[in-house]
């Protein structure tokens, strides 16, 4: 009995017959992804790196990150010719890794690595995955700009978060590729979010899916939790702000507009987040205008850091 009195229609036998079928398909994708074994293994020498910066700090890190860096071809090859680039104007001079991290410093290094190596891991985009890395890339400045702006502390790790949010989002279009295209199709026509999408065609969604991986990886839980939780930042206990941050950055590069999220829908911002940062209209201004210079300063020169060795 609806609310006005009237009965409900009693579906067909065949839109009941559909229905199943319907819950029968998402069931079975989900069992898919549960039962994936094709998922890449993040490079040790990723890892290592952010362990050393984890437990050493920058300024004692660096001769540890030379060596670590050199055990990995690709890595060494980009931060060579990184800053061997006419960006740096000093072609040719720079021979060792080391010689390197001195020059570029400690931060740009770190975006390399971590802006690489997720596109790399799911190197096979297809038309699903069309503007995403620039919204993660996005997303990690923005990250880093509000952080600044509220005066939190580790802002490297902030940006790496955001950079590696939608991690889910490659995993499930590189490995159900035609599902995950019906899903972003469903999103931008049914004008709804690509996390509802996601669990109306797949019955599961991108963060959970980032959250899974990034324990198979093995990665910190400073990463881990804003991962999964950036849909739910309050429910990352210890690491609230990290996910509150992430949660507020990819709001803040999707009201900018640089990138493509999978869909163009603006969800709502957590109230959580939002007195947990304890963000104001102002506040909030000062992190988009910083921004604002700060994407416009890293895209002078990101397709260097996104290029190949």
């Amino acid at each position: 009995m609806n609310p006005f009195g009237a009965k409900s229609p009693v579906p067909t036998p065949e839109a009941q017959a559909d229905a199943l079928l319907d819950e029968l398909g998402r069931r079975m994708l989900k069992r898919r992804v549960d039962a994936l074994k094709s998922l890449p293994t993040f490079p040790e020498s990723v890892v290592r790196i952010n362990q050393i910066i984890t437990q050493d700090g920058p300024k004692e890190s660096l001769r540890k990150i030379a060596d670590a860096i050199e055990t990995d071809p690709v890595l060494c090859a980009r931060i060579l010719r990184l800053v061997n680039s006419a960006f740096y104007g000093v072609s040719g001079a720079i021979v060792t890794v080391f010689d390197a991290l001195l020059m570029l410093g400690l931060d740009i290094v770190k975006g390399l690595i971590l802006s690489t190596t997720v596109s790399d891991v799911f190197a096979g985009r297809n038309a699903a995955l069309n503007g995403l890395w620039e919204h993660s890339y996005g997303a990690a400045v923005a990250a880093s700009a509000l952080g600044k702006t509220i005066g939190l502390s580790k802002v490297e790790e902030l940006s790496a978060a955001a950079l590696m949010h939608d991690l889910g989002k490659m995993v499930l279009a590189s490995q159900l590729e035609d599902e995950y295209r019906a899903v972003v199709a469903h999103a931008v026509e049914r004008r709804t979010t690509v996390r509802q999408a996601e669990r109306h065609l797949l019955g599961v969604t991108h963060d959970e899916i980032g959250h899974w991986l990034v324990l198979r990886w093995k990665l910190p839980a400073s990463l881990a939790e804003p991962i999964a939780r950036h849909h739910e930042p309050t429910k990352a206990g210890k690491f609230t702000d990290a996910a509150a941050v992430v949660h507020v950055a990819d709001l803040m590069i999707r009201g900018y507009g640089f990138g493509f999220a999978g869909d163009r829908v603006m969800p709502a911002m957590d109230d959580g987040a939002w007195r947990h940062l304890g963000l104001t209209n102002e506040k909030l201004r000062v992190a988009i205008r910083r921004l604002q210079a700060d994407l416009h300063e890293a895209l002078r020169h990101v397709h260097l850091i996104a290029g190949g060795g």
